[in-house]
């Protein structure tokens, strides 16, 4: 599966739907999909990973930097194993996981 990212507005907040195996080389060209679609820092963002089952250090950084940019930043639809990755880094405690 290719990796990739789909933005959209939907009831007042961005959701990026992703897909694929989030690595450090797919990250690069993600980061740069959702800068430009989250460009607006009043506007929450929803990070939704339903179809992820692999996040690397770079995606980790990926959701800091928006989690820093939007006024309400929160990551759906995550996998145990995802989540695994989150509390590891400490992140369940500083971002809004679901």
């Amino acid at each position: 599966m290719r990796e990739s990212v789909d933005c959209k507005v939907h009831d007042g907040k961005i959701v990026c739907v992703f897909s694929g195996k989030l690595d450090t080389g797919a990250c690069a060209d993600i980061e740069a999909a959702i800068r430009s679609e989250v460009a607006d820092p009043g506007m929450p963002v929803v990070f939704d990973l339903a179809d992820i089952d692999y996040v690397s250090s770079a995606f980790l950084r990926i959701c800091l930097k928006t989690a820093k940019q939007s006024r309400d930043f929160t990551i759906v639809h995550v996998e145990p194993a995802i989540k695994k990755v989150f509390m590891i880094a400490g992140f369940d405690r500083i971002l809004r996981i679901e």
